[in-house]
């Protein structure tokens, strides 16, 4: 292998109790009673087939019955506090840890988020000490694609969109890497592109089977799969 691409969000970023702050904040800023964490778990996560699944999900569920107007000053809220709380973003147990064997291995490493503000992301990586070890950083800002998705098939098509982008700015081929994520788009859009997949059971594989999806490799954390590529001297 002379590659990897990397989901940020539930891979090696650990955000959860970052998106209940800003989610709960948002929701008192519009005077409305903040949720409990098995309401988060389940509007966030447990809805992963679900269009728009997030923390916009988030608040428009709490805030049933409010108005669209209601929803969009509360998601802009949300937006505002979450893109001044980069000191509040964590790894995953074994992130850095994966990173930096890869990094000596020789292999290059790509971050392709879905997530669109690229300098929030670019602040995160900054504030975890992980930038050297990154080749490459993308977002849906590097496709100009904003907004929520219209559909779960538009999400796995920007999906493989992104990782092709990532492909070609670290001069690699799909035959050349492999792709982890922690959710069934992540998985389809590498199927899509015939890249080898690793599905890790954090973030949304944390609360939901995507077995179905047939990823390539299925690990519990970033620690496990490291250990099987070492085992497998860095291939999947």
């Amino acid at each position: 292998m002379k590659g990897a691409i990397f989901d940020w969000d539930g891979t090696l970023a650990s955000i959860d109790d970052r998106e209940f702050y800003c989610i709960n904040h948002a929701l008192t800023e519009h005077g409305s009673t903040p949720i409990n964490y098995e309401f988060y778990i389940k509007n966030y996560y447990q809805r992963a087939y679900e269009e728009g699944t997030g923390p916009r999900m988030v608040l428009e569920t709490a805030l049933a019955g409010k108005s669209r107007a209601v929803n969009d000053k509360a998601y802009e809220s949300y937006r505002r506090i979450f893109q001044a709380t980069a000191e509040k973003a964590t790894l995953q147990t074994g992130a850095i840890e994966i990173l930096k064997a890869l990094k000596r291995e020789g292999l290059k490493i790509g971050i392709a988020t879905m997530r669109y503000t690229k300098w929030v992301v670019e602040s995160e990586l900054k504030h975890l000490a992980i930038t050297p070890q990154v080749d490459i950083l993308l977002t849906r800002q590097d496709l100009g694609v904003g907004g929520t998705l219209r559909s779960l098939e538009e999400t796995v098509s920007q999906r493989a969109r992104l990782v092709t982008k990532a492909l070609g700015e670290i001069s690699l081929t799909p035959e050349d890497v492999f792709l982890v994520g922690d959710s069934w788009w992540d998985v389809r859009a590498g199927k899509r592109l015939g890249i080898r997949t690793v599905l890790v059971k954090t973030g949304f594989a944390s609360y939901n089977d995507f077995s179905k999806e047939n990823p390539d490799l299925t690990v519990s954390s970033m620690n496990e799969l490291r250990e099987i590529l070492e085992e497998k001297r860095w291939s999947i």
